[in-house]
């Protein structure tokens, strides 16, 4: 099911409304109506807060903004008498446009266009907040960067990587022990490095990387040969990073086996390396800031 948008909550807030309520009131009662499956209710915005409420919290923040909700006691909200109007008039053909007609609205917007660094009117009927909007582009800087970094991944030695996953790896916290390292050049036997998870040995990943174009994927074949690999150090656990992609029969091999071999695609590895900041650097942070309304409950 998609997700409903902040203007698709409108109408059923004003439903709701006769009754003073929290967000997380209106919430329950709301994905009850739209019933809402579980799954999509767990679905969650980079910031880690669940995405309807997110959403939820911005229709009544723009509801309110057009006078259409009072705010009589803290973190409570109610319709008012022009939500009566709207609500009878329109019933469940509520959106921004609708707003609009009200002078109050049309003032927030025009304040909001004025922060706007490109002059560009803001969209009535835009469906994200402001708050997916802060994270769609910074998930396209993110992609940018992704891009960058693929391609000096491709520039530098068969080598270098093996060496970078390695410093990936121990950055995720595995193998800080001496004995942590890239295999020789050549004649590595399969394998490309070694992960000491203690200082004796006694436990050691055993590192694949392949630095594959991304049309070219690992095949089944790879896959047999690096358990063929750890099967000779009896029980060996090990990790196969590719920079392209598994094919299914490669992943169903694996699901056969009983070695533990832990597979990381293209994707998968970038978000990694940029979540662990290898070969990437931070550019800037910025922080928002949203109201704490369980702060002023009483």
């Amino acid at each position: 099911m998609k997700l409903p948008n902040y203007q698709d909550y409108y109408p059923y807030i004003l439903k709701f409304g006769d009754e003073r309520r929290t967000a997380d009131e209106y919430l329950e009662l709301i994905c009850e109506e739209m019933k809402i499956p579980e799954d999509a209710k767990s679905v969650r915005n980079d910031s880690g807060e669940l995405t309807i409420r997110n959403r939820l919290r911005w229709a009544i923040h723009y509801l309110r903004r057009a006078n259409l909700m009072d705010k009589p006691e803290r973190a409570k909200y109610i319709i008012n008498s022009r939500g009566k109007e709207i609500r009878k008039k329109y019933k469940f053909d509520i959106t921004n446009k609708t707003l609009e007609q009200f002078e109050e609205y049309k003032k927030f917007i025009k304040n909001s266009s004025t922060v706007n660094t490109s002059k560009e009117k803001i969209d009535p009927i835009e469906v994200l907040t402001p708050s997916e909007k802060i994270e769609n582009i910074i998930t396209q800087l993110n992609e940018e960067a992704k891009g960058e970094l693929r391609n000096q991944i491709y520039d530098a030695s068969p080598y270098f990587f093996e060496k970078m996953v390695i410093d990936l790896l121990k950055k995720m916290g595995y193998g800080n022990y001496e004995g942590t390292s890239t295999t020789k050049k050549s004649g590595d036997g399969g394998v490309d490095g070694l992960v000491y998870q203690d200082s004796l040995g006694i436990e050691i990943i055993y590192i694949q990387a392949k630095r594959y174009a991304t049309h070219i994927p690992v095949n089944r074949e790879d896959l047999e040969k690096f358990v063929g690999v750890l099967n000779t150090k009896k029980g060996a656990k090990g990790v196969f990073i590719t920079t392209s992609r598994f094919r299914d029969s490669a992943l169903e091999y694996l699901e056969r086996t009983t070695s533990k071999v832990i597979c990381i695609d293209g994707e998968k590895l970038m978000k990694l390396l940029l979540q662990y900041e290898i070969g990437v650097e931070k550019n800037s942070t910025y922080t928002t800031y949203k109201v704490n309304e369980d702060y002023f409950s009483e």
